[in-house]
């Protein structure tokens, strides 16, 4: 924000909206709970949980690592994507690199800083934010100190914030913290002590208020500061994952902006209350229960019954009445039912994507790889691409405000950047691709067996999924233009070793004459025809055979390729 030094009156107007809005989202916040101590593998009971969750005595509930190791390798896939900031312009002569490395230094500087504060990387965080709580949120305020441009980019816990909407956007946004009494007074000295002390607590209630109008800060439910935003609109972005109800119902918001792990959040538990079952029955097999065989006119003067232990320990001989002894005590055993269940519940946590990001067994099809290559993505695009809709919200954010800060340069990153080259009309948008060597080589497989069968363009476009298809087209005329005409050959031979002339590389002045030399008459003999090119049906450059088998057994498969997203 662009504060004041004078303090404003507060009113409690955002902040009962806010906490009016805490309430509200509790089936929300609840539900965020519930995918964390899946994710945590928090431990809920002790004993199996009946319908009732009322837990049954002498037995052992299991927690399954399911939703973690899915949540790991979702987490980690997202990770590994390779972002690249795109901006394009109608107008040729503007500058869109400057544009786009003035933004990656904004990011790289503003994921230094919350280094600094302790905090986590940007992307990272938005990845966990999106997968484990299906939104994300993020303050953007950049403003200079003491001649440098400081980049506050701070993402924000998605189940401590609400916010609210009007006509022209986002008017308001909250965040609410726990903080200690020594991380308060680091940041806000002037604080009353009174305020502090009355909170009697170690962790303190701490919220955050940005609205168009003010920018607030409250503990302990008290106003501590309060100051004008001359910014005039809320410098902050909240995005929710398309996933989940976009319907009108009521009371549909926990609903909404959907986890990663929404269609396995009922299914997993149940998998637990299996897997605890047939722990539970092994266990009362190392334990069994016993039973004693006694003649009926002794059951009522029967001396006390031993404990199992002392019955069974090793060594001992027991004494038993004629006709009597110790069997095993009948207990209950999983049934053909729990099988079917288990194999019932499986099934759908397999199509729910459970087992999506299994390590891919060799030797795979080409269409088989592909496949599975679309299957994880309908699982990482969707929370790719709101990360990237934030950081391009941001960006314009970030640019608007330099913009707005009245100077001719900016020091960021080590780099003094001109303000003016950041002006003008453009579109900044974030693409995303995948490094993966065994997709690629599936895509290039099936790439051969579509040539004469398809245009060579839809082939780099739908099947090779290249980025810059006509950058592509461009490299492979030229490098055709030296196949088909011995004196561009030769003439870009001069170029390169001119160049190498130049740079005082031994020999390469001699071999450039030589080379020129050669080159004389041969243009004389394409000024008079008689050096014609050379004949354009010469092979083309292409692989000899396929990397990867397409299919097994010469079946077809219907193919989506995936591995690759745009933002625009």
């Amino acid at each position: 924000m662009t504060y004041s030094d004078k303090t404003i009156v507060n009113d409690n107007k955002y902040k009962d909206l806010a906490m009016l809005k805490f309430n509200e989202w509790a089936p929300l916040f609840e539900r965020m709970q519930t995918d964390a101590d899946l994710v945590n593998i928090i431990k809920k009971f002790k004993h199996i949980p009946d319908v009732n969750d009322n837990e049954i005595a002498n037995s052992i509930y299991i927690t399954l690592n399911d939703a973690a190791v899915f949540t790991w390798k979702v987490e980690s896939a997202l990770n590994t994507a390779i972002e690249q900031i795109s901006v394009t312009s109608n107008y040729k002569r503007f500058d869109t690199a400057y544009v786009e490395a003035f933004l990656r230094a904004a990011f790289k500087s503003g994921d230094k800083l919350l280094s600094q504060k302790g905090c986590y990387p940007l992307n990272p965080f938005l990845d966990q934010q999106n997968f484990r709580r299906g939104r994300e949120a993020c303050k953007f305020y950049f403003h200079v100190e003491k001649g440098e441009l400081i980049p506050d980019i701070m993402p924000w816990d998605t189940k401590y914030v609400t916010y609210g909407y009007d006509a022209k956007g986002l008017s308001w946004i909250a965040y609410k913290t726990l903080r200690t009494i020594d991380q308060i007074k680091a940041e806000y000295p002037e604080i009353s002590g009174d305020i502090l002390v009355k909170a009697q607590s170690y962790d303190i209630e701490c919220l955050y208020i940005i609205s168009r109008e003010t920018s607030e800060f409250w503990v302990a439910g008290n106003s501590v500061k309060s100051l004008p935003n001359k910014l005039g609109y809320v410098p902050a972005i909240y995005r929710k994952v398309p996933m989940g109800s976009m319907l009108m119902d009521v009371n549909t918001v926990h609903l909404q902006g959907e986890s990663g792990l929404f269609l396995l959040r009922d299914l997993l538990p149940e998998m637990n209350r299996l897997a605890s079952i047939a722990q539970s029955l092994n266990l009362a097999e190392v334990d069994h229960a016993l039973q004693r065989e006694m003649p009926e006119n002794m059951l009522s003067t029967a001396v006390e019954t031993p404990t199992v232990d002392e019955v069974v320990s090793p060594g001992v001989v027991n004494n038993v009445v004629q006709g009597g002894g110790y069997k095993p005590m009948p207990i209950g055993e999983l049934r053909q039912q729990a099988v079917m269940t288990q194999q019932i519940i499986q099934m759908r946590l397999d199509q729910a994507g459970l087992n999506q990001f299994q390590s891919v067994a060799n030797p795979k099809t080409a269409t088989e790889i592909l496949q599975l290559v679309a299957e994880q993505g309908n699982v990482i695009l969707p929370r790719l691409a709101n990360r990237g809709l934030l950081k391009q919200d941001g960006a314009e954010m970030i640019i608007k405000q330099v913009i707005d800060l009245g100077e001719s340069q900016v020091k960021l990153d080590g780099q003094t950047w001109d303000v003016s080259k950041l002006k003008g009309e453009y579109a900044i948008e974030w693409k995303f691709s995948f490094n993966n060597p065994q997709a690629d080589a599936a895509r290039q497989t099936l790439a051969v067996s579509q040539r004469g069968l398809i245009p060579d363009r839809d082939i780099r476009v739908n099947t090779l999924l290249r980025e810059d298809w006509e950058k592509d087209e461009d490299q492979l005329r030229w490098e055709e233009a030296e196949r088909i005409s011995p004196l561009i050959k030769l003439n870009r031979t001069r170029l390169a070793l001119g160049k190498a002339a130049e740079n005082g590389e031994p020999g390469a002045e001699l071999e450039l004459m030589m080379v020129t030399i050669q080159m004389i008459p041969a243009l004389k003999q394409a000024m008079e025809g008689l050096m014609t090119p050379t004949s354009p049906q010469i092979p083309e450059v292409k692989p000899s055979q396929p990397m990867l088998p397409l299919t097994q057994g010469g079946g077809s498969a219907r193919l989506t390729t995936g591995g690759q997203l745009q933002n625009g």
